[in-house]
């Protein structure tokens, strides 16, 4: 498979995931407002501030807005197009590694992203506003359909595997960001690092924080009614079985990578199989006590340093275009994957530049 198609396969599937992901925080935190009954005309920037740290924006935003409310944390993070993370830029760039190779995915996929681009062409931020839930609600109904007809339209082939690797690793990162900026809202500052989630007890905004994983029914019949902190972080950290904890998305990912070098046997693994192969050994061992004691925030956050080297090495491994004899050392020039200053992957710059001159050379294949 030529890395190009390779790299328009991985990053048309990791910008879906993320799409879906903020769609699915916002649609909590308006339920959440609701229960809380905060939705007044003087809203709680705290209330909002919440999306744009887990979206790792918080310095740009600042500068274009300056206060936290709903409308602006939605133009932010749904309609701003500056902005790479929001949701239609996210599925606009979704549409444009998906058209680069059409060959390459089958006409029902292409069908389903392409509809869902020309959707987000017709909203409008009072759309947004005056029904929030249906829009969020098409947002990730249109991801899940977007994913099932991928799983049945596809063969389980190298461009297959290359599509779970993003999915997973995305889903690893959002629900890692998720959980930290959720957990230091919650939990009070404190030098105890034992007693942190002890203080915390509203029940319903950790509720909130399962729902936005869609973990709450996984969850309870699980711990049954225990809605307590240290059981939702073990579920959604170490849970080995439920598709949006971290231990399952990175161990799904490891199977992948697997699959893409022939590894199964363990032998002659690349730098990405053994950075993610070693995170996983390391979360099958893992007690929530140890990353109590350890401190949430430092375990989390090294969590998201080793997802971004993983993803780092896998661009090195398959995407790059240039030969090792002429790498800079400089890390923003030698690792175009790392992207924003938030650390969060976005697509390579020299894959942007080849889809602009694309784009540019056939400008009305745009509305096909």
């Amino acid at each position: 498979m030529l890395s190009r198609v390779a790299e328009s396969l991985f990053w048309m599937s990791r910008y879906v995931e993320r799409a879906e992901n903020t769609a699915r925080f916002f649609d909590v935190n308006f339920n959440l407002l609701l229960d809380l009954n905060r939705i007044t005309p003087t809203e709680n920037p705290d209330c909002w501030i919440a999306l744009i740290l887990v979206a790792g924006n918080r310095e740009k935003f600042e500068s274009l807005y300056g206060e936290y409310s709903a409308e602006s944390v939605t133009d932010y993070l749904v309609f701003n197009r500056s902005n790479s993370n929001s949701i239609i830029s996210c599925i606009g760039l979704a549409r444009e590694n998906a058209r680069s190779i059409i060959e390459s995915i089958s006409s029902e996929m292409w069908e389903q992203i392409n509809n869902l681009y020309h959707l987000l062409q017709t909203m409008r931020p009072e759309n947004v506003q005056n029904d929030p839930f249906r829009f969020y609600r098409e947002i990730k109904n249109a991801s899940h359909l977007f994913q099932g007809i991928t799983d049945n339209t596809m063969a389980r082939s190298q461009g297959w595997d290359f599509i779970q690797v993003a999915k997973y690793l995305e889903r690893a990162d959002n629900i890692t960001r998720l959980i930290d900026v959720k957990y230091h809202i919650l939990a009070p500052n404190t030098s105890n690092k034992a007693d942190v989630l002890s203080c915390s007890v509203d029940i319903i905004q950790w509720m909130a924080v399962l729902k936005s994983c869609s973990a709450l029914e996984a969850f309870k019949k699980v711990h049954l009614s225990r809605i307590q902190p240290e059981n939702i972080l073990e579920f959604l950290i170490l849970d080995k079985t439920f598709p949006r904890s971290i231990h399952f998305s990175i161990g799904a990912a490891k199977e992948s990578l697997w699959r893409l070098s022939g590894n199964s046997t363990q032998k002659n693994l690349s730098d990405s199989d053994r950075l993610v192969g070693k995170m996983e050994a390391e979360l099958s061992y893992t007690t929530v006590e140890d990353i109590i004691e350890r401190g949430l925030h430092e375990y989390l956050d090294e969590i998201k340093i080793r997802l971004k080297k993983a993803g780092e090495q896998l661009h090195l491994v398959y995407f790059a275009y240039h030969t090792p004899e002429i790498e800079s050392q400089e890390e923003n020039k030698a690792l175009p994957f790392t992207g924003l200053a938030s650390g969060r992957a976005n697509w390579s710059q020299a894959q942007q530049q080849q889809q602009q001159s694309a784009s540019r050379a056939t400008p009305a294949r745009k509305n096909a």
